[in-house]
């Protein structure tokens, strides 16, 4: 099994880049990742004033398929049956943390509760750019990168749709839960069959590993 990789973005704890051509750092915006409402109108001249109020997971996946050029890479026809399958194994960690530390406030953080569910972020992406295809969020466990690869590949191969945006997403501002401070939404376009000669192609990734399936797109993207 294999795809065309057609695009790929980054939004990590340094910066954000893509095959989009853009770079930037987070010190040089001077902003915190994964951005503020006005990293969108700054960085692609994009008025986007629900930006702010989405959460850390959403913001990394929005950003990264800015920096991926979703919009321009599938045309609107062909978005209206692209496919999303990201995966993560931290989950809506860091908005439910949020959100249970507010319990106790004046005001509860009621507008965050919908994304403890990672579907929501996802589609907070499937909104925004009219991606009409399937839409798979995956749960991972730690050590099992690329599981949402593997699934990509079998929905191009077994003709559920013809293209996908893939990726995955973890992000923690603070150590939790035995956890590391994480930040990183990346993202991936691929299309079924070889039309991709510039980006290369996508094969099975290998389970049990010690190399991430993922670094092959971060390497595109920086």
């Amino acid at each position: 099994m294999n795809a065309s990789i057609l695009a790929c973005g980054i939004v990590d704890e340094v910066g954000i880049a893509g095959t989009r051509g853009i770079h930037a750092t987070w010190q040089d915006l001077e902003m915190q990742a994964p951005g503020t409402g006005k990293t969108m109108k700054v960085l692609f001249d994009k008025a986007d004033p629900t930006f702010r109020r989405i959460d850390l997971l959403a913001r990394c996946l929005v950003l990264a398929c800015e920096a991926a050029d979703v919009e321009n890479v599938l045309s609107p026809e062909i978005r209206q049956e692209t496919a999303i399958c990201v995966e993560t194994d931290l989950g809506a960690l860091a908005t439910d943390l949020s959100f249970a530390s507010s319990l106790g406030d004046e005001c509860v953080h009621a507008g965050i509760f919908p994304y403890s569910l990672t579907s929501t972020s996802l589609g907070e992406v499937a909104l925004r750019y009219k991606l009409r295809g399937p839409t798979v969020s995956m749960s991972v466990r730690d050590g099992d990168a690329g599981e949402a690869l593997r699934e990509a590949l079998r929905m191009l191969n077994s003709g559920d749709c013809k293209h996908v945006v893939t990726g995955v997403v973890n992000t923690l501002t603070e150590p939790a839960v035995g956890r590391e401070a994480t930040m990183r939404g990346l993202v991936a376009v691929l299309s079924a069959g070889n039309t991709s000669k510039r980006l290369g192609t996508l094969t099975w990734p290998e389970r049990g590993t010690a190399t991430d399936p993922f670094e092959q797109f971060a390497a595109m993207c920086r």
